[in-house]
């Protein structure tokens, strides 16, 4: 009896197209699902995901976040000539710079660029930050052109602000460079000799350098008066209910008027623990200041069972009190050496020292 041809060739190639057709389907099905998580992801993407026809730049894809960025729906945006409606939102300023990045996609490069855009429904400004690219077909011409916009207008706006800090601190170090190389030269001017200008320039230096640590610790709030005060005496050995009484209301000191307080409680300081009050346990310094309309009212009064000699030589230190006190703050300055201790009268201006 003879026997028909195999069929095992014919299963094999059953089983093979079978496996193939299975391939297939998991390799659609894995595709699908890809592309839904794709989109999933544009659709949820808070930066602007974005296709365009090389060709045309027309819009074939755009996700939801354009409408928050941009302030215009989706569907407006995609109708008509959807690249013109595009490039009006641009500010004119910006339209060359656009063109010309969407240009150099097209020829194949990835670009970053930043332009400002006017949103229709609010008119407010908006920086946006795109990162674009070439897509290539199978034949590896350039047939799309993607992107992601990011709206990066507070970045932006922390830019700006960190600049104007920025220029404000140069203005700072210059005012402070500049104070410091005034203390030194009027320092050797004022003093009659070397010792006593190095004794002097330390001290005025630290005192400078204690406002300045106050400055820096709370830059945006002022400085306190009373703070000042209690520093530059607690320096000069005073203490606060023994030999020394410091009362006023509360007063917020701008850095510029700060400094200049502070070198003058540093220089009636310094007086009053060489020549005056704090030079013996029996001295007593009150200084005292209120508000009074649009003036600060400051009263430094110095007292002592022992006499004080007048001032006979005009230092830096009464130089400061009697002249920079009036030109830097506008002040009414009237000091004098009474039996019992130096006495400062000095009538300033809220307006020159507040900082509010």
């Amino acid at each position: 009896m003879s026997k028909g041809p195999s069929d095992k060739p014919l299963e094999r190639g059953l089983t093979d197209v079978k496996a193939a057709l299975r391939d297939h389907a998991r390799a659609t099905a894995r595709l699908r699902e890809s592309e839904e998580n794709l989109q999933d992801f544009g659709e949820a993407a808070s930066d602007v995901l974005w296709i365009r026809n090389a060709e045309t730049l027309q819009w074939e894809y755009l996700t939801p976040a354009f409408d928050d960025i941009y302030g215009m729906s989706r569907e407006q945006a995609l109708g008509g000539d959807n690249f013109a409606t595009w490039l009006d939102l641009v500010l004119p300023e910006d339209r060359e710079h656009v063109l010309g990045q969407i240009e150099r996609i097209r020829s194949g490069e990835r670009v970053t660029f930043e332009y400002r855009i006017c949103r229709p429904a609010d008119s407010d400004i908006r920086w946006l930050r795109d990162a674009d690219f070439p897509i290539r077909d199978e034949a590896g011409k350039i047939a799309h052109i993607g992107g992601v916009g990011q709206d990066i207008t507070r970045q932006k706006e922390l830019e700006e602000q960190l600049q104007v800090r920025f220029v404000d601190l140069q203005h700072q170090v210059r005012n402070t460079l500049a104070v410091i190389r005034s203390i030194v030269r009027r320092t050797m001017e004022k003093s009659a000799s070397l010792d006593e200008a190095a004794a002097h320039l330390e001290g005025r230096i630290n005192a400078f350098a204690r406002v300045q640590a106050a400055i820096t610790r709370r830059p945006s709030i002022g400085i306190n008066l009373a703070s000042i005060i209690a520093e530059e005496l607690r320096a000069a050995g005073g203490r606060e209910g023994e030999n020394l009484k410091i009362e006023g209301p509360p007063v917020t000191l701008a850095p510029n008027a700060a400094e200049t307080m502070g070198l003058a409680i540093h220089e009636l300081a310094t007086n009053a623990l060489k020549y005056g009050a704090l030079s013996n346990r029996d001295g007593r310094i009150d200084i005292e200041w209120r508000l009074e309309q649009d003036l600060l009212r400051f009263n430094w009064t110095e007292s002592s069972p022992y006499s004080f000699a007048p001032i006979e030589r005009r230092g830096f230190g009464v130089e400061v009190l009697e002249r920079t006190l009036p030109y830097e703050l506008g002040a009414t300055v009237d000091l004098w050496v009474a039996p019992s201790g130096l006495n400062l009268r000095a009538a300033i201006p809220l307006a020159a020292v507040s900082s509010q």
